[in-house]
């Protein structure tokens, strides 16, 4: 694979994965965002389930199996007999709240919460590792806390916000100290199954354009390729053609360097005809003119040398004649 192809392809996957990081970041906000909504949402439910009950100073129920006195509760009209012999016992808001909070943890899979307290009076009520942290962070001056965490393989989200100390609290919870308007406890929110990384479905639309660019940069690469084997081939041959013209040219110039050999100021006996050389030599006529062109001698005799030196001849001619 060609260095520029691997170079397309690496800045292809950069443009792709960085475009997948900033939506998993922008999915990662908009997950929390809407994770601690709808557990603000539920709190919000849950204290005003609490301010009803508190409204009515505490709801009568019939003692079951399920449904007990509360023996945190100091209130001399706790229980009660109607006059059909149906034993009620009061329920407040704290333990309202810890009721429902037990129904909601029988699903799994449904919103699970928990009233607890640093100081709590129920010892079941007391606070986990991390509930403890938000409570103190409560008590100073945090509002509201919330993360995504994952336990034994799954995916959540925990959120609390603190409860303050409301003129129904006090009957059991003056003795500890607390007045109106303290931070008391507070209700921790779990959704389940609710994860902040990105949907798979995004991820793979993220894979498969990131293929399909691969797919698409190794073709092109490979035609550009073919292409550029076609252009050298081009130019090798144009070259070999450069070549032979230039052989051509270069025969060229030098046949016509022989012609000018020729041409210009010949030096010449002015009795015997020899020429002289560029070295000085004097050369017989057809010597100098054979070695300067490619010209050749035949030898013959003119009609004035042969009268000259032949006269015999020419006598014999003429009477024959």
């Amino acid at each position: 694979m060609k260095k520029e192809t691997v170079a397309v392809i690496m800045f292809w996957l950069f443009v792709v994965g960085s475009s997948y990081f900033w939506n998993m970041t922008d999915d990662r906000i908009d997950n929390k965002r809407l994770a601690f909504e709808i557990s603000r949402a539920f709190f919000q439910q849950v204290l005003i389930t609490r301010a009803w009950n508190a409204m009515q100073g505490g709801v009568y129920v019939p003692i079951s199996k399920n449904v007990y006195p509360n023996p945190y509760l100091e209130d001399p009209l706790r229980d009660l007999s109607t006059d059909k012999n149906i034993d009620l016992t009061k329920i407040n808001p704290a333990y309202m709240t810890r009721q429902i909070a037990e129904i909601a943890s029988r699903n799994e899979n449904g919103i699970q919460f928990h009233i607890t307290s640093l100081k709590p009076i129920r010892p079941e009520n007391r606070p986990s590792d991390w509930e403890k942290q938000w409570l103190e962070s409560f008590e100073a001056g945090a509002k509201e806390q919330g993360d995504f965490f994952i336990h034994n393989s799954k995916n959540g989200f925990r959120y609390m916000a603190p409860l303050t100390v409301e003129e129904s609290c006090l009957k059991c919870h003056a003795k500890q100290g607390y007045r109106k308007g303290d931070i008391r406890g507070g209700i921790s929110v779990t959704l389940p199954n609710f994860s902040e990384a990105m949907n798979t479905s995004l991820l793979f639309g993220y894979s498969i354009a990131a293929l399909v660019g691969l797919v698409f940069i190794v073709i092109g690469g490979n035609l550009l390729d073919k292409k550029r084997v076609l252009l050298v081939e081009a130019n090798s041959s144009l070259k070999t053609e450069i070549e032979e013209h230039q052989q051509t040219i270069i025969q060229l110039k030098e046949a016509n360097a022989q012609v000018k050999q020729l041409s210009g100021i010949i030096p010449i006996c002015m009795h015997c005809k020899e020429i002289r050389d560029d070295k000085g030599y004097w050369n017989k006529l057809e010597k100098f003119i054979c070695s300067h062109s490619e010209a050749q001698f035949s030898h013959g005799i003119c009609p004035k040398c042969l009268e000259k030196y032949y006269p015999e001849y020419c006598e014999s001619t003429k009477q024959n004649k």
